[in-house]
């Protein structure tokens, strides 16, 4: 029962180590960025929302 225990607890905090690197490395990333933005940009049009009206679409 321990060993379970110390185990979901290692995985746990590997997950949120790897978690903060990558937010790390992202937050870096301005192109990483940009293209997230673009892909939530096509899937709110794909879903059928409005286009904020602080950017303007670029089709």
């Amino acid at each position: 029962m321990i060993q379970m225990l110390a185990m979901t607890a290692s995985m746990m905090l590997v997950g949120w180590i790897v978690w903060k690197v990558i937010n790390r490395h992202e937050d870096g990333d301005a192109a990483l960025q940009s293209r997230l933005d673009d892909d939530d940009r096509r899937a709110a049009i794909g879903r059928g929302e409005q286009m904020p009206e602080d950017r303007p679409a670029d089709d």
